[in-house]
């Protein structure tokens, strides 16, 4: 049950962090955009993992 929550925690930042790396990507932010793309990145990695129980 905790898994699955953080999983879902997770997979809802990674959603926050897409919609805001776009933003920043259309404003022409590019560093701050990169920041966001690997944080939306770590989080879907982490949701992946807490929802199966294994990364690959």
């Amino acid at each position: 049950m905790e898994r699955s929550i953080f999983g879902f925690f997770t997979a809802v930042l990674c959603g926050i962090c897409v919609l805001t790396a776009l933003q920043a990507q259309k404003k022409r932010r590019y560093g701050l955009a990169v920041l966001f793309w690997l944080n939306a990145f770590t989080n879907l990695v982490n949701s992946i993992h807490a929802f199966y129980m294994t990364l690959f």
